[in-house]
């Protein structure tokens, strides 16, 4: 058996890379018993598991606290590869002395480490977080970074190089998006971010940036489609900053793509990322991406003035003048080039290649 294993399926990009993986898997070897394994049986994501590949639930809640049942079901089940993600990734590592000789353990780092650490202002916590990850690059069989900007700072920040690794950027199903894209929308924006309503998203400056924009006279309008805890500080900054007819909060949306497609630029205000799911499908639907040179693999796609614009991170002056440049100039590329650049680099079948090879290596 192959276990994919996460906390939960909340709408995130890196359970929606896990889900793809498994679904595709399953898909071309309808034979090989596979299964998902989560803390807690919850998100939205739930409803796209086809109904032959089986759901199991620890019950528990947080890393460490589903260590001891992760080894119960790994001792009952006997999985041939645990395949896991964001905080399962710990509980893998933390069981992995107590795991059934046989199971092997590949990992799928979530984010850029360096960064993702300032966010914990207590110094304690932000040592604990890199130690968890030494924990990982320690003990899994194999670990996948997303880009070669996260490997590097994992590494680095760690001081570990692990066993075993490689890099593997996100799949995106073209068709399927496509498909979704082509649905209608009751408004058109100009400018679409997609993301949850967290700190690292820095939601904050892009409506500043926006306030900046209307000031200068600017006819635009933002949408921001996610849910999360900052909504209400950004709902009351919309209306300090008088945004109303601007920006407008959208929440979650099963089918973000057709707002993308009716959209002139995606827009990515993050502080940091591992690997943007969204920014590479804008750029399979031909869309061009006004991002944040942030910690993380946006500059690794993301041709300056070519399929879209960079500029500096946490700062809205800078990113209300490309905002604004992006208004008054289109990129070089054409929008099939810029779906053309999307389907040769990350295509399902291209990155599922890539991680067949090595889930087919550790079952041989």
């Amino acid at each position: 058996m192959i276990v994919f294993f996460l906390p939960d399926l909340r709408a995130g990009g890196a359970e929606r890379v896990m889900l793809n993986l498994l679904v595709r898997y399953h898909s071309l070897h309808p034979d090989e018993a596979l299964a998902m394994l989560l803390f807690r049986k919850e998100g939205p994501l739930l409803q796209e598991i086809p109904d032959t590949i089986p759901v199991f639930e620890l019950h528990t809640k947080g890393a460490t606290k589903s260590v001891v049942s992760f080894i119960r079901f790994c001792r009952e089940k006997q999985p041939k590869i645990v395949f896991g993600s964001l905080g399962a990734s710990l509980t893998t590592s933390l069981a992995k002395p107590f795991l059934p000789k046989r199971t092997v353990i590949i990992n799928r780092i979530g984010n850029t480490i360096g960064a993702e650490k300032l966010l914990f202002t207590n110094a304690l916590k932000r040592s604990l977080y890199i130690w968890a990850n030494k924990i990982i690059a320690k003990k899994s069989d194999h670990v996948i970074f997303q880009c070669h900007y996260m490997a590097e700072d994992y590494i680095r920040e760690t001081g570990v190089q692990p066993v075993s690794s490689s890099v593997i950027y996100n799949p995106v199903k073209i068709a399927h998006i496509q498909k979704l894209a082509l649905q209608p929308v009751d408004k058109q924006y100009a400018f679409v971010a997609v993301g949850r309503l967290n700190t690292q998203k820095d939601y904050p400056t892009l409506i500043r940036a926006c306030e900046l924009l209307m000031k200068r006279g600017c006819v635009f309008t933002l949408a921001i489609l996610g849910q999360g805890n900052l909504k209400k500080e950004l709902e009351h900054q919309i209306q300090e900053c008088g945004l109303e007819n601007h920006v407008f909060l959208l929440g979650h949306q099963s089918n973000p793509y057709h707002y993308i497609q009716q959209s002139s630029y995606l827009v990515s205000s993050s502080l940091y990322e591992g690997f943007s799911n969204v920014i590479i499908e804008a750029f399979c639907l031909g869309k061009p991406v006004i991002a944040t040179d942030c910690p993380g693999g946006n500059a690794e796609v993301i041709q300056h003035g070519h399929n879209g614009w960079l500029c500096q991170f946490q700062n809205p002056e800078a990113l209300a003048e490309t905002l604004y440049n992006g208004l008054q100039q289109n990129v070089q590329m054409t929008a099939a080039q810029i779906a053309q650049y999307g389907a040769e680099r990350f295509s399902d079948d291209i990155i599922f290649g890539s991680y067949e090879v090595i889930i087919r290596r550790y079952l041989s």
